[in-house]
């Protein structure tokens, strides 16, 4: 059996790794991320109220699965915002960070990944971490993915290595279990639902060929709705096949069997 479109343990999952998470060393401060422009947003103690979290327990999170993709360098981790259902919408959300002495906003990208600021300052605050929507439709997250490349380039030797490091650190970070016997099959690339995607496959020296996408769950559920998706197996990648994204996806993720 496949597994979607790679993934990090849910919030909960996360809450009880944050044991751990908190003798991890900490993290650098980053830049902030500032949007001027106004949102109406639901702010709400986190304490009190298990939709929204504290700053300071995503930043232990994020801190946590620092070191798993620090030495991956072909996989990064992220913040997701999911929704409930698949009727509800990702586009324009964003996430605010309010504390006492803090506030800030979050760029939330077209599949809901969010790259939270390590602030010490939202740290101490224990910021609470809003998203400019009612309440009720979101949950928060955490996803795998393989790097984008700018070029769009993706060599076959460049896949693999990828989508094996992306199995290693989801089995390091708490999937173990539910990954043993699984081995990596192959990539899938995610683009928006009704658009036509450019994708193709070099190999053997002969012309370029596209490979068609599919509607699909990419995810590991149904919640996220449908999606184009290029899927690519290895056993069609010949050593010295390389994969040429023309349109550049949302995301990649992995094919496990």
């Amino acid at each position: 059996m496949a597994l979607p479109l790679s993934v990090l343990p849910s919030m909960k999952t996360l809450t009880k790794l944050l044991l751990l998470a908190a003798c991890l060393p900490t993290a650098v401060p980053a830049a902030d991320t500032v949007v001027t422009d106004p949102v109406v947003t639901v702010e709400i103690n986190a304490q009190r109220d298990s939709e929204w979290i504290g700053y300071r327990r995503a930043y232990k999170a994020a801190a946590f699965f620092a070191p798993f993709v620090r030495t991956r360098p072909l996989i990064q981790a992220h913040l997701q915002v999911r929704p409930q259902r698949p009727e509800v919408p990702l586009d324009g959300l964003r996430l605010s960070v309010a504390g006492a002495r803090t506030r800030f906003e979050v760029a939330v990208d077209a599949i809901g990944r969010a790259e939270l600021p390590m602030e010490k300052q939202a740290y101490e605050d224990d910021a609470v971490i809003t998203l400019n929507r009612q309440k009720g439709n979101y949950y928060f997250s955490g996803r795998y993915s393989i790097r984008e490349r700018d070029d769009g380039v993706y060599g076959a030797s460049l896949l693999r290595e990828a989508c094996e490091q992306l199995l290693a650190a989801q089995r390091a970070s708490g999937y173990r279990m539910r990954l043993f016997g699984k081995q990596c099959a192959g990539i899938k690339i995610v683009y928006p639902a009704g658009s036509a995607p450019e994708v193709a496959l070099e190999a053997d020296g002969a012309p370029p060929r596209l490979l068609a996408p599919a509607e699909a769950h990419p995810f590991e559920d149904g919640s996220m709705g449908l999606y184009q998706v290029v899927t690519v197996r290895f056993a069609d990648l010949p050593a010295g096949a390389r994969v040429t994204a023309a349109t550049r996806p949302l995301a990649i993720g992995t094919l496990y069997e």
